[in-house]
């Protein structure tokens, strides 16, 4: 009876002792979770660069109030080309009493031609932006509404509903908007990412300190289902904004707060101002490198 007893305790121990490995195992796996991060990534990092991209041709042209200066370098094809607009430009731009034009203002983006020079970071680009501007675009409350038909960036497509600016402050050193990204996916053959947002953008147009390399800053709230089904929340705190400068193809500095669907929240951390596609992230004392893309 004594060895029989012996028996079982040992293998009530092996028992015991396989199910404490798996639950070990499991937590490894948990805090390891990075498709999410990365998602994020690839989904923000062109649509936070197709605001600024638009204001570059928008400030070239005539209709639109956007007289703030260049963010980026004058793209080849310098404007916006007019979609719809009456028999004179004094029509067009004519303010009803709340500062909005009387007719919007429409206008198309072809990226298939040479305007990819408005971007400087490198990647090739395809498609066409459909623009509706409500009010000149230095005047609170003016609103910027952009479709997005074909748009590809290095191979992976990207579409929305819509994608929302709404003018919050503007001067010759930098302009705030609002931005909502209303139903965005991108996609590949191989997989699909859902993407949504509302952010608060700043463009420093003369960079941040004046006389540095433009830059963009951002932070607000996002959410989405990362490729392999997984939703995800976002949070990125307005006292540590993602910046990226124009040279630079990916996020370069800030820290967001990521919770995926079933795990722990995560901070990511985009680094200190150096262009490259490291990150990291931070969950349960534990940090964890990987890649931007």
């Amino acid at each position: 009876m004594k060895k029989v007893f012996k028996l079982v305790l040992v293998l009530t121990c092996t028992t015991s002792l396989f199910f404490v490995g798996c639950r070990k195992k499991e937590t490894t796996e948990v805090d390891n979770e990075t498709q999410s991060a990365v998602d994020n990534a690839v989904a923000d990092q062109e649509y936070m660069s197709i605001v600024p991209a638009t204001n570059a041709h928008a400030i070239n042209t005539k209709g639109t109030g956007a007289t703030n200066g260049k963010l980026l370098s004058p793209p080849a094809c310098d404007t916006l080309i007019w979609l719809t607009r009456s028999a004179t430009l004094a029509t067009d731009t004519a303010l009803d009493v709340n500062g909005k034009y009387n007719v919007p203002q429409r206008f198309e983006l072809n990226l298939t031609t040479t305007c990819t020079a408005s971007f400087t970071d490198n990647k090739i680009r395809s498609g066409k932006w459909l623009i509706r501007i409500t009010g000149p675009l230095k005047n609170v409350g003016s609103q910027m509404i952009m479709k997005l038909i074909n748009h590809k960036a290095s191979g992976i497509g990207y579409a929305c509903d819509s994608l929302v600016v709404t003018t919050v402050a503007s001067s010759s050193v930098s302009s705030t908007y609002n931005i909502k990204l209303i139903n965005g996916v991108c996609s590949s053959p191989n997989w699909t990412i859902k993407y949504s947002f509302d952010r608060t953008i700043t463009n420093f147009v003369k960079g941040n300190p004046v006389g540095s390399d433009p830059v963009v800053q951002i932070y607000g709230t996002a959410n989405g289902v990362n490729r392999t089904g997984k939703s995800f929340t976002v949070d990125i705190p307005a006292g540590s904004p993602m910046i990226k400068h124009k040279s630079c193809q990916f996020v370069d500095k800030g820290i967001l707060n990521l919770t995926p669907e079933g795990f722990k929240t995560r901070i990511v951390d985009f680094g200190n101002g150096t262009c490259d596609d490291d990150a990291t992230f931070t969950v349960n004392g534990s940090t964890v490198a990987f890649k931007l893309k």
